[in-house]
């Protein structure tokens, strides 16, 4: 009622102790989970940042290897061997499979859109003999069956296999328990013999005329040929850094064993990782040094001789951001070349010939695919005709997206040989811009075909070059898989290049009678 005082007010009760800590906690909790997503974030955007770098320059190898002659080299007898792009795509399991037993039948697929002829497929011999050495002669244990599958899949595509084998370190994590080990952590096996088994098991099966080339009816038409010995065995995971001479071993005994198989066997090492730091292990895998309680046997050993592909790996992108320097495929190359020349006759009882087959069988531009499709569409033409150029047999077509596989696929049909790739910046009129031509000739008679390939040098904007042409017509295409044919006038035709200021999408002219 008016002029009532109003009624007190309750007394508010106190909140309790443990309450108040309760909500403290959850507040800090809270903040916490914050702070960690954000340093998350952080960290995520740091290496995206660092994976999307681009080298500024890249320089030419100065003594390129020259281009092979017309017979094959290795390989003889198998159809699509001297092909030089190998695929690689994927995940695998060990033993024939993806990761965690998935099917490879698409990623064998999509290796034949690209008008590829070669598929990868390494083999860890902790997955294939997990409790001892299988007697296949008694029967075929199911991780045998799934990698003798993903061979007839191979087969069926008609893709080469480049069988990364025997596999004991890296991903696989190790020998068998059963092998022992040398030293703890580490892949060289206690059981060095054991090894050497499963590798001419592996060959036995696998090669050309081989158990399943028989049961299948291939006879000496298909078969595994080419045999890398394990991957980034300098570095990687389970790895043989501080055993280089067990790894020299390993190569040495495994590729006798392989060729008493199948002597048109090529043997392929080291599968090391570039980035400059795997250059000391190579030298002392090449050097023929023994270390007690690093090897298992005090004979010396070389990579040098029974190695008859030289293997590296390149993440142009990856590389130059970590090292903070610019990492491309013709450093690599000459820092691994480097070395196998270093110690061509410096062993006595191990000297060997030089090698002039030297493969990039694992890389892409970065390994989380960063950089925008348009621009790995761009960097893939730009790899392929730099590599080919350097002397560099074979290149790794790894885990290509969309508009990456037209790409390759519209390059491999241009050049499915792709040697000689030669400079050719001298040859042509650059009208206006900076920018990169290489040219590819048929054959050295005159008014043979040639490719001509051209990008705008990154950051310079667009370009525009007046080319020399041999016929009428021309056809010209972009990474997209598009194309124009196109006359020449007066014997030239003028190419634009659309700039970027990373990766510039190149063209492809083919000069060809036929266009």
């Amino acid at each position: 009622m008016p002029g009532l005082p109003a009624p007190p007010t309750p007394a508010t009760a106190p909140t309790p102790p443990v309450r108040r800590l309760g909500r403290r906690f959850i507040r800090g909790f809270a903040f916490g989970c914050l702070g960690l997503i954000g340093l998350g974030a952080a960290v995520l955007v740091c290496l995206a940042w660092l994976v999307s770098q681009v080298p500024k320059t890249y320089p030419p190898v100065a003594n390129p290897i020259p281009p092979p002659g017309p017979e094959p080299s290795l390989g003889t007898a198998l159809d699509g061997f001297d092909s030089p792009y190998l695929g690689h795509t994927g995940s695998w399991d060990g033993k024939g499979g993806g990761l965690g037993g998935g099917s490879k039948i698409a990623d064998l697929d999509r290796e034949q859109s690209m008008g590829l002829r070669w598929t990868f497929m390494p083999v860890y011999w902790r997955a294939m003999e997990p409790a001892g050495p299988v007697d296949l002669a008694a029967g075929t244990p199911s991780a045998w069956r799934e990698l003798d599958d993903f061979v007839i899949a191979a087969h069926d595509r008609r893709l080469n296999i480049l069988m990364q084998a025997p596999v004991i370190g890296g991903n696989s994590g190790g020998p068998p328990s059963w092998a022992g080990r040398l030293q703890s952590g580490k892949a060289a096996p206690a059981n060095m013999a054991a090894a050497v088994d499963f590798a001419g098991k592996l060959a036995s099966r696998y090669c050309p005329n081989g158990t399943l080339a028989k049961q299948q009816g291939w006879g000496a038409s298909f078969g595994v040929r080419a045999w890398e010995i394990d991957n980034e065995p300098d570095s990687y995971l389970t790895n043989w850094k501080g055993q280089a001479p067990a790894y020299a071993q390993l190569v040495t005994q495994a590729a006798a064993r392989i060729k008493q198989i199948d002597r048109m066997a090529v043997i392929v090492a080291p599968a090391v990782a570039s980035g400059g730091h795997g250059s000391s292990w190579v030298d002392e895998a090449l050097s023929g040094e023994t270390s007690e309680g690093i090897s298992s046997s005090s004979t010396r050993y070389s990579i040098g001789p029974p190695t008859d592909v030289v293997s590296f790996h390149c993440y142009e992108g990856l590389e130059t951001g970590f090292t903070g320097e610019d990492r491309t495929i013709e450093r690599d190359f000459s820092e691994v070349r480097a070395a196998f020349e270093k110690w061509e006759n410096r062993v006595p009882g191990l000297h060997y010939a030089r090698k002039d087959n030297y493969w990039h069988t694992e890389g892409n531009f970065d390994f989380l695919g960063v950089l925008p499709a348009k621009r790995r569409a761009a960097w893939r033409w730009q790899f392929f005709t730099r590599a080919f150029a350097a002397g560099i047999r074979k290149v790794a077509v790894m885990d290509a997206s969309a508009p990456e596989r037209m790409a390759v696929r519209v390059y491999v049909e241009a050049l499915p040989n792709p040697f000689p790739m030669v400079p050719a910046s001298n040859e042509v009129q650059v009208v206006s811009g900076r920018a990169v031509v290489l040219r590819h000739a048929d054959s050295p008679e005159a008014g043979a075909g040639q490719v001509w390939i051209a990008w705008a040098v990154a950051g310079s904007g667009d370009a525009v070059v007046d080319l020399p042409i041999r016929h009428q017509r021309v056809k010209v295409f972009a990474g997209d898989g598009s194309s124009e044919s196109l006359p020449a006038a007066s014997g030239r035709i003028r190419l634009h290049l659309s700039g970027d200021s990373k990766m510039a999408l190149g063209r492809l002219l083919v000069d060809r009678a036929g266009n």
